[in-house]
């Protein structure tokens, strides 16, 4: 299943990989999750962020895509 999925778009990123992208903490990407400015799912007790919810929070907070 693995190689089906090479080349293709990442859909859920960590909340490490999460704060690197956008240059700031865990513990802020954690609150902007608390305050449901991200949504994340939980996969074997790991949070995992749709990059659907990393491109929606970009552009409301951005004003692209308005």
């Amino acid at each position: 299943m693995a190689s089906c999925l090479n080349g293709s778009p990442r859909l859920f990123y960590s909340v490490g990989e999460v704060s690197e992208m956008f240059g700031i903490s865990n513990k802020s990407v954690y609150r902007l999750l608390d305050r449901g400015l991200l949504k994340s799912s939980n996969a074997l007790r790991h949070k995992r962020i749709s990059r659907a919810s990393i491109d929606e929070f970009i552009a409301k907070t951005t004003g692209c895509g308005r």
